[in-house]
């Protein structure tokens, strides 16, 4: 029994042992605007002299960043609007987020979902039987409106147990409105290094930008709202 217990913890235990090495030796500070300004041409040639094997590595880099919770997806994001054309860019992100946080969300899963489903009147136990009713209209809210940390929702669709495929699905629908603002300010990101004007964030990141992704996240609501109004009528 104990050894099962071990074997269920083990790959989020794992994870965590990553996360706090990364943390503790400074590794997740390599990647910032500044190492992006005097290596940009650099990565660039390398994109060109090699096509395929700069996807695989940006793949990688990317995903490894996912599931350590490393916070440079929206420099990786703006970097691949930079390195590859805006589509690739939007289509590699959003399988690199889809893929990292699914292995993440699996290893959660996988050490939490037993214990909060032992515990009948247990407060998670509770909100986990609401969630499982709308699953997909709720991820999609918290992938929209990014109201939550991206790896928050991860450790908490794997603690309420979601459907795999629902998670799979709704991730990679949810990081495609973000990640296509952001790799189309990549894609001019070469003005601002070659003419060295200051990037600022906050002309991606506008009011107007978080709104729209606010009320993209209520639209996701929307079927639940209408179940809901439905339930009500036939009573």
């Amino acid at each position: 029994m104990m050894k099962h217990k071990a074997l269920a913890i083990a790959p989020f235990a794992l994870i965590l042992i990553m996360i706090l090495i990364f943390y503790l030796t400074g590794l997740h500070h390599r990647l910032s605007f500044e190492t992006i300004k005097h290596e940009h041409e650099k990565w660039k040639l390398f994109v060109l002299d090699h096509p395929f094997l700069s996807v695989f590595y940006f793949l990688g880099i990317y995903i490894v960043s996912v599931i350590l919770v490393i916070p440079d997806s929206t420099l990786l994001t703006l970097l691949s609007g930079f390195l590859f054309p805006v589509p690739l860019a939007i289509l590699y992100t959003s399988i690199s987020e889809t893929i990292g946080a699914t292995l993440f969300f699996l290893a959660a899963r996988l050490a939490y979902t037993k214990t909060i489903q032992k515990k009948e009147g247990y407060f998670l136990h509770r909100l986990q039987k609401k969630f499982e009713e709308n699953q997909a209209s709720y991820l999609l809210f918290l992938r929209f409106s990014h109201l939550l940390p991206f790896w928050l929702v991860n450790l908490s669709a794997g603690i309420f147990h979601v459907r795999m495929a629902t998670f799979i699905w709704t991730t990679l629908v949810g990081v495609i409105p973000l990640a296509y603002v952001i790799a189309q300010s990549g894609s001019s990101l070469s003005l601002y290094l070659e003419t060295h004007q200051h990037f600022s964030w906050d002309g991606v990141f506008t009011t107007k930008l978080k709104l729209s992704l606010i009320a993209l996240g209520f639209i996701a609501l929307l079927p639940l709202a209408f179940k809901k109004w439905m339930t009500k009528r036939g009573k």
